[in-house]
């Protein structure tokens, strides 16, 4: 019973403030992919589990405004955000795609990589020429783990 009450609480506090409690785990999704701190696909970890980078990707690829979203998560991102932002994008949107891809600067920094059990540092030029070869699409056609 008392937790029923918080949770009416919550509720109505929160549309007092004009937040659903959707529309907020639904910027969380595009928030945490634009602060993403390495780039991850497939299983990770001893587990082989899917990484969160990936998981928040697809919640945001699953929307109708996926594109609009990863656009505007853009300004905000760390390298590993953009790239799967960049993914997402080739994925969903493939004009929009190629003119960020087109306009962004090739800068010389490296980048957090997750592959399987190894985590390496990597030029983020090598790895956007992987994204613009497609290296990273079979990823999203999988079911998830």
């Amino acid at each position: 019973m008392k937790t029923l009450i918080i949770m009416l609480i919550t509720g109505i506090v929160l549309s007092q403030a004009g937040i659903s409690p959707a529309s907020s785990s639904e910027n969380s999704a595009v928030r945490d992919l634009a602060a993403a701190k390495s780039l991850a696909f497939g299983g990770v970890g001893v587990a082989g589990l899917m990484s969160e980078g990936e998981r928040n990707l697809r919640a945001v690829l699953a929307r109708a405004d996926a594109s609009q979203e990863l656009q505007a998560a853009l300004a905000h991102a760390t390298p590993a955000g953009t790239l799967y932002i960049l993914v997402g994008l080739r994925r969903c949107d493939r004009t929009a795609y190629q003119k960020v891809f087109d306009s962004l600067a090739r800068p010389s920094d490296n980048v957090e990589v997750v592959r399987g059990c190894m985590i390496s540092k990597e030029p983020l030029r090598q790895v956007l020429s992987q994204i613009q070869d497609g290296r990273f699409d079979d990823y999203l056609s999988r079911p998830p783990r």
